[in-house]
């Protein structure tokens, strides 16, 4: 997201706290794709549409929380989403209230067989994808926001409560372990055919394949 973009959001949330509700619906709707896909692989569709909703219905009640400044947009309402995707998890998940998103991974079944068959042309992909999920929650979500949502350092850092100074290092951290995870994957006898290994290509591939599936009918 540019600068212009981001100002654009500024003002338009600056406009809905102000009780403007055509500028909320606005904001609303720019970024309602974005969260949507946010949720795309962690859970169910029907728990997507829930969360993604649930979202929207926080920022509603906490827009005059944010106050701008140094902070973005993208890393306040991303932050809300990630809250709302551990909520979910930690009262699903068998292990509750002990689920670290910085140690435990996430794979939702009900999601496996739309993923194969959305990525199922290109070995790949589908490792890179397999491998991205079978990291921890939070490693996911940062190279998820970094990639296909284009959050920067900062924001990524503002987004994780942590200091800014360390992001790039956790950033650094967390493709070593998905390009560790993707070269034990394609080690296996059957996936050694497979030559082209950059993430970067994989991973905007990957995004343009979920992006086009999510605009079709749901």
């Amino acid at each position: 997201m540019g600068p212009e973009a981001g100002d654009d959001d500024l003002s338009l949330l600056r406009a809905w706290q102000a009780g403007a509700t055509a500028a909320g619906r606005t904001l609303v709707a720019r970024h309602y794709p974005s969260v949507y896909r946010f949720f795309f692989a962690k859970v169910s569709g029907d728990a997507c549409e829930d969360l993604a909703q649930a979202t929207f219905e926080t920022l509603c009640r906490r827009r005059d929380a944010f106050r701008g400044g140094s902070s973005s947009f993208k890393g306040f309402l991303f932050g809300i989403a990630r809250n709302k995707l551990l909520e979910y998890i930690r009262h699903r998940s068998r292990r509750g209230p002990t689920f670290d998103p910085g140690e435990d991974s996430v794979i939702d079944p009900a999601t496996e067989a739309s993923l194969s068959s959305l990525l199922a042309d290109r070995q790949i992909e589908h490792v890179v994808s397999q491998a991205l999920r079978g990291l921890n929650l939070d490693d996911q979500i940062l190279l998820e926001l970094k990639e296909y949502e284009q959050l920067t350092a900062r924001e990524l850092a503002e987004l994780f409560a942590v200091p800014a100074g360390t992001m790039a290092g956790r950033i650094a951290r967390a493709r070593q372990r998905l390009r560790e995870a993707t070269d034990r994957l394609l080690a296996q006898p059957d996936l050694r055919d497979s030559r082209e290994r950059d993430l970067d290509s994989a991973m905007r591939s990957i995004f343009e394949k979920i992006d086009d599936h999510l605009r079709g009918p749901r």
